[in-house]
Order: structure tokens, then C-alpha cells, then sequence
């Protein structure tokens, strides 16, 4: 049990770090103001909005009857006047054309601002349509700010009808079935805002498990930001003008706060997607590369065990790990050993030796670059330790380690230097 604890807390640890990694090096702190910024900007107007079609709806009922349930409890702060108006009155035309023209600009920003920084966490470079695209996201989005102006206005009518109950009992029970939706329901909105957002608007979508975990730790971690504010500024303390300047200010916290999670966990989404990738890049330099790092990088990644269990094989002196014309594309690294590349020769002849693979070198790249059978044969010349790459990990990692590309372009080069002259020297003879 305690090693089973242990490898969780280093799994969990290793991919923490690498979210904090890339949300610096993406500057994601930056799309969140951005976001926070277009999400206010929208929220305006959509709740001018809100206002308008719901003017024109209370009209077409009976007014008589909303201003009897409303006005016992709203005349007291002295607004009876401007409710009998909003009531009995639709607000006009050109009120809601703004609004919703507001709304379409402000929303574009925020439409922008989620894309952006998605797009940069996956690092998409492929062209989407943009039509599809940005109605998919103003469609999220426009459902999300009318969903969390219509809780908050449940919340009061909610409020004010569980205040004519005289019933105790029957007051307690639907006090609590409140209290439990106005708690439940904007964090059930609020997630599927972000769950949504995390698996539709990357170019190559992550898997529905990966965007559900991520998007649940978000809001967990909202939530328990916006418990810690709720400790520590208790806006209840302090007068009516202090009062809602603090909500004000708490309010604007949490939207920032919020979109700092939500694109800190988008990296999450982004690190569990590819975190085999990330893991054997980190282990490359770390570990073979022989860069300089600290005691905890080397505890962390010198030798990950995910990686040997999935990916490491080991052969016996003599034993051979492919043979020409083999249809895998898997690049190999090797890890411990040597290994030797020969050209197979004629029935009785052991073939040439092209050359030797050294410890921290890659192998068998050709038939994934060129997409093509193998061209050698590939023998252990003492006991070995080989990561087999898939082609998929192999060519992330080719896009995370500029200096490995390098290295291999040069590697390729030299073979294809040393095949040429073989190849001179042979028809010289």
C-alpha cells in the first residue's frame, strides 16, 4: 500500500509540474485577464438582454398578478415605482437590438480570448472552420451567462416565495431543496461550460475521461477558492456602500481566479493527454542527456517506472531486435547496451556491419521518417535495454526536442554519406 501511495504521489507530482510548466511558457496567466476582461464585457449585455426578453414576457401575462407576488417584497427598499414600470411596460425595441449587438461583439472577445488559449495549450496548427467553430463557442457561452442570470434571479423568487410559507415543516424542506440548488446547479452549469469548451474547441479532441477529470478538479478548486474568500472577506460584516463594494471586488476576484483555473486545468487536460510524451522528453534529457538537474528532477524522471513498464524491452546478447522488410514503424532508443546494424548478405554470409548503435541513441528511425519496411537488421551485441516508441509518441516527442530533431537529421545524413560511399567503392571493385 505505501508504495502503491508512493508511485501515485510521483505520477501525481510529475504531471503537476508539467501543467505549471507549460501554463508559464504559454503565458496563460495573460489569456486568463483576457478571458476574465471579455467575460464582464459580455456579461453586461446579456443581462440587458435578459431584461429585455423578460419585459416582454411578463407583459403577455397578467400584470396584476407578478406585481402582487413581487412588490410586498421589493417595495420595501423603495423601488415600487420602477417595478410597476418594468412590469407594465416592455422595454423598447432598440433596447434589445443593443443589447444584443452588445452582446455578439463582447461575446466574439470571449470567443477569441477561450480559443486562443486552447489553441496554444494544444499547440493546433491546422486550419478549422471558423464559422462552426465560433458558434459553437458563443453558443456555449451565451447558454452559460443566460443560465447564470436566470439562477440568479431563481435564487431571489425563490427567496421571496419561501418566505409566505407558514408551514414550518414544509418551509424547512423546500428551504433546503433551495439552499441545495442554488448551490448545485450554477457548479453543474459552470462545469459543463468547461468540460465542453475542453473537448470540442482543440483541433485534435482529448478523450472524454481525460476532459471530464480535468474539468471536475477545476471547479473543485474553484470551489474551494471560493469557500477560502468567503473565510477570509466577509462582505456581510460591513454596511450597504461597503457591503456591495466587496461583493464587487470578490466578484471580480473570482472571474479571474476562475479563468486562471480553467486554463491551468486545460493544461492539465493537455499533460494527461500526452503525458507518456512529456515523461520519456523529460526522462531523454534528464536522464541520457546528461544535463545538469537537481536532486528532485533526477528522483522525478531519471527513471520513470511508467515508461519501462510500457515501453522498455530487453534482449540477450545476439539476439535480433528486427530484421529487414519488417513492417513496424516503432522508433527504438536504446538504453543500456550496444547495438549492431548489418545489411543482410547473401545465404551463408553474415552481411555488413553499417554500424553500431551507442548507449541514448535512436535506431530504426528510417522506417518511420520514410514510411517504409525496415532496411537492416538489427542484432544486440550484449544485453540491451530498448525503448520501443510508438509513432505517435516518437514524432510528439520529435516536435518537444528541437536538439534531438537536429541530431537525427545530421544522424540520417551521416548514414546516407557512409551508404553512398560503400556503395562507390563497391562498383570501383
Amino acid at each position: 500500500m505505501r508504495r502503491f501511495f508512493s508511485r501515485f504521489f510521483k505520477s501525481l507530482t510529475q504531471r503537476a509540474i508539467f501543467s505549471f510548466e507549460q501554463f508559464s511558457r504559454h503565458e496563460m496567466a495573460n489569456h486568463a485577464a483576457a478571458g476574465a476582461y471579455s467575460f464582464l464585457m459580455s456579461a453586461i449585455p446579456a443581462v440587458l438582454v435578459i431584461l429585455f426578453i423578460s419585459s416582454r414576457a411578463i407583459v403577455a401575462v397578467d400584470p396584476d398578478v407578478i406585481l402582487d407576488a413581487i412588490v410586498p417584497f421589493i417595495g420595501a427598499i423603495g423601488v415600487r415605482s420602477a417595478i410597476e414600470t418594468f412590469v407594465t411596460t416592455p422595454l423598447a425595441g432598440f433596447t434589445g437590438a443593443f443589447g444584443i449587438v452588445s452582446l455578439i461583439w463582447a461575446a466574439r472577445l470571449f470567443v477569441v480570448s477561450i480559443q486562443r488559449g486552447i489553441r496554444v495549450i494544444h499547440a493546433d496548427s491546422e486550419k478549422a472552420s471558423p464559422v462552426r467553430e465560433n458558434l459553437l463557442t458563443f453558443a456555449v457561452e451565451l447558454i452559460v451567462i443566460i443560465a447564470i442570470v436566470l439562477i440568479i434571479a431563481a435564487r431571489q423568487v425563490a427567496k421571496a416565495a419561501l418566505a409566505t410559507i407558514d408551514w414550518a415543516p414544509a418551509a424547512e424542506f423546500i428551504g433546503f431543496a433551495v439552499r441545495t440548488s442554488i448551490h448545485i446547479v450554477p457548479f453543474a452549469s459552470l462545469w459543463l461550460f468547461v468540460f465542453l469548451t475542453y473537448k470540442n474547441v482543440p483541433q485534435h479532441k482529448p478523450r472524454l475521461v481525460h476532459a471530464a477529470i480535468s474539468s471536475a478538479l477545476c471547479l473543485a478548486s474553484y470551489a474551494a477558492l471560493g469557500g477560502l474568500l468567503g473565510l477570509t472577506l466577509d462582505t456581510d460584516r460591513y454596511g450597504l456602500l461597503y457591503g456591495i463594494l466587496g461583493n464587487l471586488i470578490v466578484g471580480l476576484i473570482k472571474v479571474y481566479f476562475f479563468f486562471w483555473l480553467y486554463f491551468f486545468f486545460a493544461e492539465l487536460c493537455y499533460t494527461i493527454e500526452n503525458f507518456d510524451s512529456l515523461l520519456f522528453t523529460r526522462f531523454h534529457k534528464v536522464a541520457v542527456a546528461g544535463e545538469e538537474s537537481g536532486r528532485i528532477e533526477r528522483a522525478l524522471f531519471a527513471e520513470p517506472g511508467r515508461l519501462f513498464k510500457r515501453y522498455s524491452r530487453v534482449y540477450g546478447a545476439g539476439t535480433t531486435i528486427f530484421s529487414r522488410g519488417d513492417e513496424d514503424r516503432s522508433a527504438l532508443y536504446l538504453y543500456r547496451g550496444a547495438v549492431e546494424l548489418f545489411l543482410p548478405g547473401s545465404e551463408g554470409d553474415a552481411g555488413t556491419r553499417i554500424s553500431v548503435v551507442d548507449e541514448g541513441e535512436f535506431f530504426g528511425e528510417m522506417a518511420y521518417l520514410l514510411e517504409e519496411p525496415r532496411s537492416a537488421n538489427a542484432i544486440a551485441m550484449d544485453d540491451c535495454t530498448v525503448f520501443v516508441l510508438p509513432p505517435v509518441l516518437f514524432e510528439s516527442f520529435l516536435s518537444r526536442d528541437a536538439s534531438t530533431s537536429r541530431h537525427l537529421v545530421e544522424l540520417m545524413a551521416a548514414r546516407l554519406k557512409a551508404n553512398n560511399e560503400r556503395l562507390s567503392q563497391a562498383g570501383v571493385e
